[in-house]
């Protein structure tokens, strides 16, 4: 459990098996509403995926799912809630603050960009199948940390023709990935987007960058 304001959270910490202090990833998790939580595969393989490469993952519960306290507040509250979640991963003893990123899939991943917007603690952002409204809206902010762009060629909520074209509007250094014949929820290829999204991390976030 960590605090978001007086709420207390509930989270998973994966910590990699060899000591040292080591980068660090929260990862949002998909619409509480519609089901989403901590455990969805995608998340849950995200975790397990950065963990064994060496990067510590914090998945946590959004306010009012499972045993975090609180209830749903439309995408406002659970901004701060991905924000206290990033200030807690920076505090861990086994983390280096200075390598902290944010990820995030669908409401999730709308999630992290406004976290990434309002927070100066990520380092990288990885988004994956962000809404297309949100990811609309934050195109026209100035992201300057390095980003990761992933959508499912056919995903119901975003043509990918319109997804390139506000893609390009996102500042560089920015990676953007479509995934060939996967919908929104990604099915068989859950573990292509969770080792292209470690590799990112890897690049943004790995002992090879800290040493530039």
């Amino acid at each position: 459990m960590f605090p978001s304001g007086e709420l207390a959270l509930e989270g998973t910490l994966h910590l990699p098996a060899e000591e040292g202090r080591f980068p660090g990833v929260v990862i949002c998790h998909p619409h509480p509403q519609y089901g989403g939580d901590m455990y969805n595969v995608i998340v849950a393989s995200l975790a397990q995926s950065l963990c064994n490469a060496g990067i510590a993952a914090l998945r946590f519960h959004f306010r009012g799912v499972d045993m975090s306290e609180g209830s749903f507040d439309g995408g406002i509250g659970e901004i701060e809630d991905a924000i206290a979640a990033l200030e807690f991963l920076s505090l861990c003893e086994n983390v280096d603050a200075s390598r902290v990123g944010v990820a995030g899939y669908s409401f999730g991943a709308a999630v992290a960009m406004a976290a990434a917007s309002r927070s100066n603690l990520p380092q990288a952002l990885a988004s994956i199948a962000c809404p297309s409204r949100v990811f609309n809206e934050m195109s026209a902010q100035e992201l300057l940390l390095p980003k990761l762009l992933i959508l499912g060629e056919h995903d119901h909520d975003f043509p990918v023709q319109q997804f390139k074209f506000t893609a390009r509007r996102f500042t560089d250094p920015k990676e953007v990935e479509i995934i060939g014949g996967a919908d929104h929820f990604f099915g068989r290829h859950v573990s292509e987007v969770a080792g292209l999204t470690t590799v990112f991390f890897r690049q943004w976030l790995g002992d090879e960058r800290r040493r530039q």
